[in-house]
């Protein structure tokens, strides 16, 4: 089941002119497949460049939510190296997401975690957040809900969005589960 999400994803970001790196490899994390947009997003004066790494919850986070926070930073701290103004000033903005698949449920844990938990623009100059796929129930968990105005809300929306476009395009009976929902 994970191999067919990163099958469809591979194709998607590759025919949306992502650069796609498979198998990237960092301190904290063996990754599946990492994604960046092509250019810049604008909405007003909001500007962004997308930044995904999928990993497998059971082979490379070993069903831990510690080792998906750790991959989460150590993915951060590379996606940043891309970025030459200090973080406080920037005008152009990281969204960054990792986001692991799982052929399990995950554990209340982790899914509470990732859907109460978001890097706001202000705390580090970049936006972003966790998420988690449940290949099994075609589920899908993040913190963004579009009800709730929140610091760096049009990056954290776009991400699920498409996101979820493209988990729903391989499982249409797919759902979003948003903050708060279970």
């Amino acid at each position: 089941m994970i191999e067919e999400v990163l099958n469809h994803l591979t194709e998607q970001f590759k025919y949306n002119n992502y650069k796609v790196i498979l198998d990237p490899n960092y301190k904290s994390a063996w990754g599946l497949l990492q994604a960046v947009s092509p250019k810049l997003t604008t909405f007003g004066p909001v500007k962004f460049v997308n930044y995904y790494l999928f990993l497998d919850w059971e082979n490379n986070l070993f069903g831990r939510l510690d080792a998906l926070v750790a991959a989460q930073k150590s993915f951060s701290e590379v996606v940043n190296k891309d970025f030459r103004v200090p973080h406080g000033w920037r005008i152009t903005l990281p969204n960054i997401v990792v986001a692991a698949l799982s052929y399990s449920p995950f554990s209340r844990e982790a899914i509470s975690y990732v859907q109460s938990r978001y890097q706001i623009p202000w705390l580090g100059g970049e936006v972003g957040q966790m998420m988690l796929f449940d290949t099994q129930a075609h589920k899908m968990y993040c913190h963004y809900k579009k009800a709730f105005k929140q610091t760096g809300s049009i990056p954290l929306g776009y991400a699920v969005d498409e996101l979820f476009g493209l988990y729903k395009k391989i499982y249409p009976d797919a759902r979003l589960l948003m903050y708060g929902e279970k």
